[in-house]
């Protein structure tokens, strides 16, 4: 499933199930940081680290140039949620 708005994928939520998602993750996500790391191939890369109220989920492959809590969240509910 994926956002409302993507025409990417063919399994859709509804846009009220995705606001639904987008507002408990606006109440849930403490704080968020990109984390840069060396991986197995000795090759720079990144991911981000949300805190939510519970838990931490590594978020990867995500381009964090101006990234802010709104992007973070549709990423987070197009491919993490859904």
């Amino acid at each position: 499933m994926g956002c409302p708005n993507c025409k990417c994928n063919k399994n859709k939520i509804s846009e009220e199930e995705y606001n639904e998602l987008k507002e408990y993750l606006e109440e849930t996500i403490k704080d968020f940081k990109v984390i840069d790391y060396i991986d197995e191939d000795n090759q720079s890369n990144r991911f981000v680290e949300v805190e939510l109220e519970d838990y931490i989920l590594e978020v990867e492959n995500v381009d964090t140039t101006n990234l802010n809590l709104a992007k973070l969240i549709d990423i987070i509910i197009q491919n993490k949620m859904v």
